[in-house]
């Protein structure tokens, strides 16, 4: 298969490309192409809600770029589904969800539609770029007045359970129920095989991830990231990394590391969370 920039036929397979990426769809005509989901641009992440397979006209699908349409070898156009059947494909999926970067993608859609198999040939790339994009994700929250939760390890339980202060025991107890929850949102990791562990001067730190915690009143406050992080509340910031100030209660968040450009917020509450928008900062 090779690609080129040349006229599409209804059927056909076409992409653009996105940097390193490429994104795929179905040609319909040029009010109608066919792809799971927009270009991942900066503009259509802004307003991103849930990944569906969608209509948009080639102008929305191109978003500037240049659209190559694919041109079959011979074996390739003796297997493929006919260009009408692949319309009608691509049309009754309209609406479908459960887009994964990696298992279920653009282009796993339009191959599916065109050859009646989903597969990707930029899945390894996608996989490598995916597991290995910055993190840095800061979760904020309330501390309840008497935190429940089951802490692990046992060793940490004990050193909690040990303070005699009880607003620093509470304190304590609710930022590790924070993390159990950072850890499981952002890498999908139970804090049982996370990997934490206690080094020499009583800091814990896990093999899994970074994580850095504060407590600024009433508000708790981790930070976890794929690289070294650290997190203050209320301090002044030190210009070496980026700080949001809160609205209500009015707090300086301060988050330094490698990644700290690419900080998401979180407001954290039970067992969900809710990003947060300009809204919630001054």
């Amino acid at each position: 298969m090779k690609w080129e920039p040349v006229e599409c036929k209804s059927g056909d397979m076409v992409r653009i490309r996105l940097g390193a990426l490429y994104h795929y769809g179905i040609f319909v005509s040029e009010d109608e192409v066919i792809q799971f989901g927009l270009p991942p641009t900066a503009e259509n992440r802004a307003g991103e809600g849930e990944v569906k397979v969608i209509a948009t006209d080639i102008d929305t699908f191109a978003c500037g770029c240049i659209v190559e349409t694919a041109c079959l070898d011979k074996a390739e156009k003796k297997r493929r589904i006919p260009n009408a059947e692949t319309v009608s494909r691509a049309r009754a999926r309209i609406g479908e969800s459960g887009y994964n970067i990696i298992h279920n993608n653009c282009e796993h859609f339009v191959n599916e539609c065109v050859f009646g198999e989903a597969h990707c040939t930029q899945e390894e790339d996608v996989r490598k770029r995916w597991l290995n994009r910055p993190i840095c994700d800061i979760y904020l929250a309330e501390i309840p007045e008497n935190a429940q939760g089951e802490i692990y390890p046992d060793r940490r339980r004990a050193e909690i359970e040990g303070i005699s202060d009880a607003k620093k025991r509470n304190e304590q107890r609710f930022l590790w129920l924070l993390l159990t929850h950072a850890a499981k949102r952002s890498f999908d990791t139970d804090v049982q095989s996370a990997e934490l562990k206690r080094k020499l001067g009583g800091r814990w730190v896990s093999g899994k991830f970074w994580f850095s915690a504060a407590v600024c009143g009433k508000i708790a406050a981790l930070a976890i990231s794929n690289s070294e992080v650290s997190l203050t509340l209320g301090d002044s910031p030190s210009g070496r990394g980026v700080s949001r100030t809160l609205r209500d209660p009015k707090v300086t968040v301060t988050a330094e590391g490698k990644h700290c450009a690419s900080v998401k917020y979180f407001w954290a509450e039970g067992d969900s969370s809710t990003l947060m928008g300009g809204r919630y900062f001054e």
